[in-house]
């Protein structure tokens, strides 16, 4: 029996490696997109202009998708209107504002 236990286990831990990578994106993951909004507001206090960090978050973010989340953080953030606010408080106010847009789109049509 113990055999057969890590024949199974040495055969999984053999084709994990060879399973396809499914990468994720992060314009659906609230948490990320508050992370990257922390990044953003380091960058405005640091003196970074609008476009030093959209030239910066082309560098690092490649999919459409998630170029069109990081690009609208830093148009919500360097907008100017917009309130200085320390990472904290911009990683909170985005992801607060994503989770909100999700459990709208999640709840059932009356």
């Amino acid at each position: 029996m113990k055999r057969v236990v890590i024949s199974a286990l040495v055969a999984l831990c053999v084709a994990l490696p060879a399973a396809p990578a499914v990468a994720q994106s992060v314009s659906d993951q609230c948490f990320a997109l508050g992370d990257i909004a922390g990044q953003v507001a380091s960058w405005r206090t640091h003196k970074k202009t609008k476009a030093q960090a959209l030239d910066q978050a082309a560098r690092y973010y490649t999919d459409p998708s998630d170029r069109a989340a990081v690009d609208a953080i830093i148009e919500k953030l360097y907008r100017p209107d917009a309130p200085h606010m320390t990472p904290d408080q911009a990683s909170m106010a985005i992801t607060s504002a994503c989770v909100s847009r999700h459990k709208g789109q999640a709840a059932p049509a009356p």
